[in-house]
C-alpha cells in the first residue's frame, strides 16, 4: 500500500512544489508585514530604556555623593575603615585612574557602576575628592 501511495504522489510532480512555494510566499508576506511592527517595538523599548536611565540619574554634587557613599569609611576624608585621602593625588595622580578605581572598587570598597553613579556624578565626585585631598595634605 505504501508503494502505491508513492506512485500517486509522483504522478503529480508540480503539486507539492506549488504548495511549498505558496507557503514560502505566505511566510515572506507575513514577515514583511510584521517588520514595521517589530521596528516600532524596538524603538519603544529603547525610548523606555532612555527614560529609565534619565530617571535614575540624580546628578548629585561631589560632596553629596561623598557623604552618601564614602564618608562612612573615610570620615571627612580622614582615616576610618578606609585610608585617609590626604595622599590621593600621589596614589592616583590623574582623574582617569581615580575614576577607574572608583568604578572597580577594591577590598571592602564597593564598585560604583554607572547604574549607581552616572558619568556626570563621577566627574563631580572626582573634583570634590581632589579638593578634599589637597585640603587634608596641607
Amino acid at each position: 500500500m505504501g508503494a502505491a501511495t508513492e506512485v500517486r504522489r509522483t504522478d503529480r510532480p508540480g503539486r507539492g512544489s506549488l504548495t511549498l512555494a505558496a507557503a514560502a510566499l505566505a511566510a515572506a508576506g507575513a514577515a514583511a508585514c510584521s517588520m514595521p511592527e517589530e521596528v516600532k517595538r524596538i524603538e519603544a523599548v529603547r525610548r523606555a530604556e532612555l527614560r529609565m536611565e534619565a530617571a535614575g540619574s540624580t546628578n548629585l554634587t561631589g560632596e553629596q555623593i561623598f557623604i552618601r557613599s564614602c564618608n562612612t569609611c573615610h570620615p571627612g576624608g580622614k582615616e576610618g575603615m578606609g585610608p585617609s585621602l590626604a595622599l590621593l593625588d600621589q596614589h592616583l595622580p590623574d582623574d582617569q585612574s581615580l575614576k577607574a578605581f572608583i568604578r572597580k572598587g577594591k577590598g571592602i570598597m564597593p564598585a560604583q557602576p554607572r547604574e549607581a553613579l552616572n558619568d556626570e556624578e563621577l566627574d563631580s565626585l572626582v573634583a570634590y575628592l581632589r579638593r578634599l585631598s589637597r585640603g587634608l595634605s596641607r
